[in-house]
This record gives structure tokens, C-alpha cells and sequence, in this order.
């Protein structure tokens, strides 16, 4: 087993180095220093009894056409909600959203977040155009930390900092992913090959994790860089309607941003 997963990241590897980065290097690295804490998972309560009545009284107050929309969705069937489901996506052909549920107080912010992102994909025009993909993230992020300010009271502060804390444990793990799949795309194109001998299977297992079509370095980013972008956004006050978040972001001098936010504390 261990076998045949190390030559499918040789393989992979040799792929992706192929494939150009969204991102310059230099600030691909700056996150990864930025993210590069030993930050522990902590585990949600479960006290919510119901998170899909939160997630509607939210939409409903911050947006009431996103509100309408969701409730078309769910009566038409093209929002599937359920823990039975493998992972939450949205099928970017019809555009009908799953959702995975996982029984926690996690729920209502994992339903806030894939709602943002059935959203986007069946407004007119869309939130965050196809052609920025890269910033397919922002959009469900920003929309989370709204959700943040509309529950910030001290019934849900708890919630709230678990939330926080854990982005900064994903994206820090991606992170890592990141940095070990540049590393051997490096060793690659100076060397022409990558022997299994000079991999560490621990680091290829944290890569291979992640199942995701192309490019797994573009996919990752966009997860750290959304959390970033989303509250530089709302911190500056930037966004009076939504659609102009994807303006807004093209726009922004990312390298004063990662240096604004170079204290990770800041993030929100």
C-alpha cells in the first residue's frame, strides 16, 4: 500500500510541476511562514439543536434575496443537506450544493459557508466569475465572518474562538502539504527525477490527503489566502454590496496585506 501511494505522488508531482501557481513563489512562502504554528484542533460542543434554522435566521437577516434563494433550493432539491454524504461540494455542472453534516456545533458555520457557495454559483451575475476561481474561497469566508459578528454574543463566544482557531489548524496543515509538494517539484525539475528513497512517507501522506483534481498547490491556497483577503475586507470596511468583493480583491496590494496581517494574531 505504502508502495503504490508513493509512486502516485512521484506521479503526481511530476504533474504538478507542470502546472503554473497562481501565486509568486515568494509570497506562497511568506504564507507558509506566516501559518508555520503548532496549532492544536480542538473539539466543537454540541449544544445547537438545530444549526439549519440558525443558518436560515442569519441569511434571512443579512441578505433577504440570498434567504429566498436558499428556501428555493432546498424545496427544489438543489441544496442536499445530510451527514450521510462524503464530503460537502458543489457541482460546479448543475450547480446543486451537498453539504455534509457532521453533528457538531460546527454545522451551523459549515452550512453558513456552503450556502455562501450555492450563492455564488446561481446568482446573476455570479459573486466570484468562473475566470477567478483562485478566489472561489473568499466569498464563503467573508460570509462566515458575518455570521461571526451577527452571533457574537457570549452564548456563542466559545463557538466562535473554536471556529477561529481551527481555519488557523486546516490552513496551517495545507500549508505544510504546500510546502512539502514545492519542495519535491524543486527536486524534480533540477534533478529530472525523484527517487522513493529520499521521500518521507509521513509528508507524502499529508499531500495525498487531499483529493483534488489539478493542481493541489492552487486548490490549497485558496483556503489561507480567502481567510486573509476576508477580513483585510471587512477590517477595512471595503464591500457595500457583495459583488464587488472579487473587484475589490484584484485590486489589493497582497504583499501590504500579508505584511499588515504578518502578526497571525490579527486574523479573525
Amino acid at each position: 500500500m505504502t508502495d503504490i501511494l508513493i509512486k502516485k505522488f512521484i506521479e503526481k508531482v511530476k504533474l504538478e510541476s507542470t502546472y503554473n501557481k497562481f501565486l509568486k513563489k515568494d509570497i506562497i512562502y511568506q504564507l507558509i511562514s506566516m501559518f508555520n504554528k503548532d496549532y492544536e484542533k480542538l473539539t466543537y460542543t454540541k449544544k445547537i439543536k438545530d444549526p439549519l434554522e440558525i443558518a436560515l435566521k442569519f441569511y434571512k437577516h443579512y441578505n433577504n434575496d440570498y434567504y429566498s434563494m436558499i428556501i428555493e433550493g432546498l424545496q427544489n432539491s438543489n441544496i442536499i443537506i445530510s451527514q450521510k454524504l462524503k464530503k460537502s461540494f458543489t457541482d460546479l455542472d448543475t450547480n446543486v450544493t451537498y453539504i455534509k453534516l457532521i453533528g457538531d456545533d460546527s454545522d451551523i458555520f459549515i452550512l453558513v459557508h456552503e450556502l455562501a457557495h450555492y450563492i455564488d454559483r446561481n446568482s446573476t451575475p455570479m459573486i466570484i466569475p468562473s475566470k477567478y476561481d483562485f478566489l472561489g474561497e473568499v466569498f464563503s469566508f467573508y460570509i462566515e465572518k458575518q455570521l461571526e459578528i451577527w452571533l457574537d454574543n457570549d452564548e456563542y463566544k466559545n463557538l466562535i474562538n473554536i471556529r477561529r482557531n481551527n481555519r488557523m489548524y486546516y490552513e496551517s496543515q495545507m500549508l505544510e502539504a504546500i510546502e512539502y509538494e514545492l519542495y519535491c517539484e524543486k527536486i524534480y525539475k533540477e534533478e529530472g527525477q525523484i527517487t522513493e528513497s529520499s521521500l518521507s512517507i509521513d509528508k507524502v501522506k499529508t499531500v495525498m490527503k487531499y483529493d483534488t483534481d489539478g493542481s493541489v498547490v492552487n486548490y490549497l491556497l485558496r483556503y489561507p489566502l480567502a481567510n486573509i483577503l476576508s477580513t483585510y475586507l471587512m477590517d477595512n470596511n471595503l464591500i457595500q454590496t457583495d459583488n464587488e468583493i472579487y473587484i475589490k480583491c484584484l485590486n489589493i496590494n497582497l504583499y501590504e496585506v500579508l505584511n499588515s496581517y504578518s502578526e497571525i494574531k490579527k486574523l479573525k
